[in-house]
């Protein structure tokens, strides 16, 4: 067996354990066909990057000639649970919802998803920004949602139960 420096035996070994499967060390060696202590090491690499970077990010920035690396605290709201994340979507940014996701929702709720289900709705000016917006495709006096305009009133519904009738 050839020598393999230890970030490639880490991409490999990574590559290997990505569909899901169980393996043990051997069997990572054989597929790999790296060393059985190669395999052993990065996979200790591997441990301790995982257990450090589930409290932590690492943040590189490119700014000209220099780069920036900053480890700092997983404190964002991705990493909240998502009824957490909701409850501070609504109570920082979104209390309630906006008249354009009424709309998305109403269409949605009503099946307008295609452009043989569409509503027939009296023109507006907010709707016609959800059609320049592309949440929203008119035809003739008819309208439905596009598939962004669907993932929108879907996310809204999520976000605003009381949305949902």
């Amino acid at each position: 067996m050839n020598r393999t420096d230890l970030g490639s035996a880490i991409s490999q070994i990574l590559k290997i354990l990505q569909n899901g499967q169980q393996y043990t060390i051997n069997k990572i060696s054989k597929e790999t066909k790296l060393n059985f202590r190669t395999v052993q090491k990065a996979l200790e690499w591997i441990e301790a990057f995982q257990t450090q970077l589930e409290s932590k990010k690492i943040n590189i920035t490119n700014l000209g000639h220099t780069t920036h690396i900053q480890m700092k605290s997983r404190d964002e709201i991705s990493s909240l649970p998502i009824d957490m994340q909701k409850m501070l979507i609504r109570t920082l940014y979104y209390p309630t919802p906006d008249r354009n996701e009424e709309i998305l929702v109403y269409l949605l709720q009503n099946g307008a998803t295609k452009s043989t289900s569409a509503v027939p709705m009296n023109s507006s000016t907010l709707l016609d920004e959800l059609v320049i917006a592309e949440h929203v495709i008119k035809k003739g006096k008819k309208y439905y949602l596009s598939e962004m305009g669907a993932i929108t009133a879907k996310g809204a519904m999520s976000l605003y139960p009381e949305l949902i009738h």
